[in-house]
């Protein structure tokens, strides 16, 4: 549940962007769209991000995390890890999101 709640979270948070960003009006489908297109690199961005957050204060983490993943550890394991590494996760993802939202938008 706390998965698909953090996913309408992100669904907004890319929705607002996109509204920032291009304005308003604005078709519906495609807002839809660009939020969907939005997604991908997201992820992306937050996985990098969270990497590079881990690699730089152990390098052994690093290699356990990736370890992890390609043993296809069940994605609770890998959350419960990644927030042992990373004290304060809601800083670090407000963070990455304000640096996402300004790469995004440009300012």
């Amino acid at each position: 549940m706390a998965l698909q709640t953090a996913s309408i979270s992100l669904d907004q948070f890319l929705l607002d962007l996109v509204i920032e960003k291009h304005g308003e009006p604005m078709e519906e489908d495609l807002k839809k769209q660009m939020v969907e297109e939005l997604k991908p690199k997201l992820d992306q961005w937050i996985t990098l991000k969270t990497m590079t957050e881990i690699a730089q204060s152990s390098p052994t983490d690093i290699e356990l995390l990736k370890k992890m993943t390609d043993e296809n550890q069940p994605a609770e394991e890998i959350e419960k890890f990644i927030q042992s590494k990373i004290p304060d996760m809601p800083a670090f993802l407000t963070k990455t999101l304000l640096a996402f939202r300004q790469t995004y938008i440009g300012t």
